[in-house]
């Protein structure tokens, strides 16, 4: 099938490293990989390298008048001093999107469109409905909700108001949780055409011989047991909890190691918490690693970690929980949300309930002491990832969605 993917989002630059950035390069290379044809219409590819980007990608934008106008418009103090650029940047977006798209779209002929939803994403409607061809959209958070008190979010209640109409004239809903799902049937969408499918992981984590031995030498990691966590140090990530949970067995094992591969809104706060804790190069802080080296890094660990608090609205389908697993690394994650109907407890992964340190330290702990325990449970995690949750896979799944929904109706022949 030949699928067209919008990324709407002004703020999601296709080539770059961030996770959802890679969401979409994995996605749609697991598209093409499956033996589709994709191509990516986007508000911005970003100047990382594309080389491993297997679909056309396609950056539109204003041009001409336009263009002459939105440069006016973003520099307006008008604009700045009450932080609508980023708004009035997304809604013009998707003008763009349905003129310079709709030439695409009708050049490329795509059985369907696939669109990740974003804030004032309009576009995608207005071209699967001109083209007549069934519109899909994925859902990853309930943005209204989690950029609330953002600065630069200030035309919230039009974006309120367009998000039940962006929802419900979808032709179907492919959400990444089921605590997405059932906000989806919140805001008034039939259940009918909600699908729940979780995140994935890229073939490559499986299928290509990966060593840590190099991240090890140059991380002067080679005589330790290394503990690691891959992430974004956004506030959900309960790294602080990691760190206490660390600081316990530190005091029982001087060879144990840290490993904090990634960077973010309070990685100095950890630091300073890594001296009052007295560990110092015992953590190591790595900062932002391009994505393509990240399995070295995973591989250098022997256990992984999944950190989260007791989180009242845990929506996320955690990507680096389905890399750590594909990876063959023992795997230690929060009960929470989606992870306990990933990871069967002792068997494929070690739960714990979130936000407990000792509990945290204690399946660490299970892990290092017991080798064998450690790989059978990598080597199962290994496998339901293989047969369950590879980009691959998923994206087989939706073009099947997409095939049914272009399907003529009883009513249509």
């Amino acid at each position: 099938m030949k699928v067209g993917y919008l990324c709407a989002d002004v703020d999601v630059q296709v080539l770059g490293q961030e996770g959802c950035s890679v969401h979409v390069r994995e996605f749609t290379n697991g598209l093409v990989e499956a033996g589709h044809d994709a191509f990516i219409l986007c508000a911005w590819a970003g100047k990382g390298d594309g080389s491993r980007l297997r679909a056309p990608l396609h950056e539109l934008g204003p041009r001409g008048v336009d263009a002459e106008v939105w440069a006016s418009l973003e520099r307006d103090d008008a604009i700045l001093n009450h932080h609508l650029e980023r708004d009035l940047r997304s809604v013009l977006w998707n003008t763009w999107l349905r003129d310079q798209g709709d030439e695409i779209v009708a050049r490329e002929r795509p059985d369907f469109l696939y669109e990740r939803y974003s804030l004032f994403g309009w576009g995608g409607t207005e071209l699967a409905r001109r083209h007549e061809i069934p519109l899909i959209l994925e859902v990853n958070a309930p943005l209204c909700d989690e950029q609330d008190g953002y600065e630069k979010f200030a035309l919230t209640e039009t974006a309120r108001r367009m998000q039940a109409r962006i929802l419900g004239q979808a032709d179907a809903l492919v959400v990444v949780s089921g605590w997405l799902g059932e906000w989806a049937e919140a805001q008034g969408v039939d259940p009918a055409r909600i699908h729940v499918i979780p995140n994935g992981v890229s073939s490559r984590f499986l299928d290509e011989e990966i060593s840590g031995d190099a991240v090890r030498a140059e991380l002067g990691l080679q005589e330790t047991s290394v503990v690691g966590f891959v992430g974004s140090f956004h506030w959900w990530h309960d790294v602080g909890g990691l760190l206490e949970a660390f600081s316990a067995l530190a005091d029982r094992d001087p060879a144990l190691r840290l490993l904090l591969v990634g960077s973010g809104e309070k990685r100095k706060r950890l630091e300073s918490r890594v001296a009052e804790l007295g560990l110092g190069p015992r953590v190591v802080f790595t900062g932002k690693v391009p994505h393509d080296r990240v399995p070295e890094y995973v591989a250098a660990m022997d256990v992984a970690v999944v950190p989260y608090g007791p989180l009242k609205e845990f929506f996320f389908s955690p990507v680096k929980l389905f890399e750590y697993m594909a990876a063959g690394r023992p795997t230690v994650a929060a009960s929470l949300g989606q992870i306990p109907e990933i990871v069967e407890h002792g068997k494929t992964g070690w739960l714990y309930p979130p936000g407990d340190a000792a509990r945290l330290a204690e399946g660490i702990e299970t892990f290092l002491r017991d080798p064998d325990l450690a790989a059978r449970a990598a080597a199962a995690a290994r496998d339901v990832v293989r047969t369950r949750h590879t980009w691959k896979r998923i994206a087989d799944r939706v073009a099947e969605l997409g095939r049914e929904l272009g399907m003529p109706q009883a009513s249509d022949r």
